[in-house]
């Protein structure tokens, strides 16, 4: 969880599949992290899409710690680090 704080103040980060993903398209995420407490179907879509991609998947906090983080009132799973 701090490797996640320390990115989240040192970079520009997006939160949410659909954001994380669009941007992956873009080549514009170098790291994302994963909830561990997502879904486990979801977990294993996510994380089988991610794997095309050369970007590093690390697993830590929660659905509502990342939702905290990012300042959102929805929780969020995925957290992506722009490059």
């Amino acid at each position: 969880m701090k490797n996640l704080i320390a990115d989240i103040k040192a970079n520009k980060y997006v939160a949410g599949v659909r954001q994380v993903n669009r941007h992956l398209l873009e080549n514009k995420i170098k790291k994302i992290y994963l909830a561990t407490d997502c879904e486990k179907d979801f977990e294993k879509k996510v994380t089988d899409h991610f794997k095309n991609f050369d970007v590093k998947v690390e697993f830590c906090g929660t659905r509502q710690e990342f939702a905290k983080l990012c300042n959102i009132e929805v929780l969020c799973a995925v957290i992506g680090i722009l490059s």
